[in-house]
């Protein structure tokens, strides 16, 4: 009862401070409610007067808690890419609007439902500067989520209470999903061997055509039979080699009523074109709720991640065909279908 009564007041916009218990604030009170209960029943001024002490106590912690937390704010953050189940470090700008006074054990942290975090702490902040800090945050699965702004707490000065305040920053958090490593790592089936040959010119080994000499050109690559029957050098010219390239062909529906098997096989796709991107090789990627065309580079494992941090989990009754995986995989002919089955 007492978890859903916080959980109820950090989600609530109703409350604009956040007020949660600490070990020694739950003994203080504890004790303070002991002590007024004895003074009444026994009438002794000794007990009034250290009962008056320890509700002064809990009066002056909320009022300079409440004072600690003026004119602090923390700069929201954006652009999180995190991988569930891995801890992602965040760099926070907290910033003092004081002219007097510093701030003193502050925490901040973004506030994002269902994720656990660890704020980062500053222990004195000066009036009028600027101070990063750095906090975890740990997702539990892959999707989207909410951010529902920042955090900026304090137990200062007793650590008898934790005060915050949520500065309103709305925003998402795209988390991808954990990466499995492929079984076997070393050349996989039908990778063997040298890269393709292209039909135009490039660097190769393979003897594509001549033309003649440009500015820049090596010297070394004349043809110097060719060349003296003619008024301008020619040089020879190399077919260019093709990255052999594969589309990553995920069957995202469940094979029973449980999802779990699809959520491993998204996992092990994920880690799959990761891996083959950094092999060099140009990957696309194919689902039954559509795909990513082929690239290369660290822009198409944002664009694969992307694609398969919110790519839908088909119910096992779900009638589509596997042939939608293969009509995207014919925009690339001749690449290799990878299939990664629940």
């Amino acid at each position: 009862m007492a978890n859903r009564l916080e959980d109820f007041v950090w989600r609530s916009d109703f409350f604009p401070r956040k007020l949660s218990f600490t070990k020694e604030g739950k003994a203080l009170v504890a004790i303070s409610i002991g002590l007024g209960i004895a003074a009444v029943n026994t009438g002794n001024n000794l007990l009034y007067l250290v009962f008056g002490i320890s509700l002064a106590l809990i009066i002056i912690s909320g009022l300079l808690s409440e004072a600690n937390l003026r004119g602090v704010l923390v700069k929201p953050v954006s652009g999180l890419r995190p991988i569930a189940g891995q801890p992602l470090s965040a760099v926070l700008t907290v910033t003092s609007n004081r002219t007097r006074f510093p701030a003193f054990s502050i925490e901040a942290w973004p506030l994002v439902e269902q994720a656990s975090s660890t704020p980062g702490r500053i222990l004195d902040l000066s009036p009028g500067t600027t101070v990063e800090t750095a906090c975890s945050l740990v997702f539990p699965k892959r999707g989207l989520y909410q951010m529902k702004g920042m955090v900026v707490a304090t137990e200062f000065p007793f650590s008898f209470f934790k005060k915050s305040l949520i500065i309103s920053s709305k925003s998402t958090v795209l988390v991808y999903p954990r990466l499995k490593k492929p079984a076997f790592t070393g050349a996989l089936v039908g990778f063997e061997g040298e890269d393709e040959s292209r039909p135009v010119a490039g660097r190769g080994v393979e003897f594509f055509g001549v033309r003649d000499f440009r500015q820049g050109d090596n010297p070394r690559r004349v043809l110097h039979r060719l060349s003296a029957s003619k008024q301008v050098p020619v040089v020879r010219e190399d077919e260019q080699l093709g990255v052999q390239s594969a589309w990553v062909a995920l069957v995202n529906r469940a094979t029973t009523k449980d999802e779990a098997d699809v959520e491993d096989a998204i996992e092990r796709a994920a880690g799959l074109a990761v891996y083959l991107i950094n092999q060099g090789r140009m990957v696309g990627l194919s689902t039954m709720s559509g795909g990513v065309p082929p690239g290369t580079g660290e822009g198409q494992v944002t664009r694969i991640l992307d694609f398969l941090a919110t790519v839908p989990v088909l119910p096992a009754n779900d009638k589509s065909p596997e042939s939608i995986i293969d009509s995207f995989a014919a925009q690339a002919p001749g690449a290799k279908l990878l299939w990664v089955r629940p």
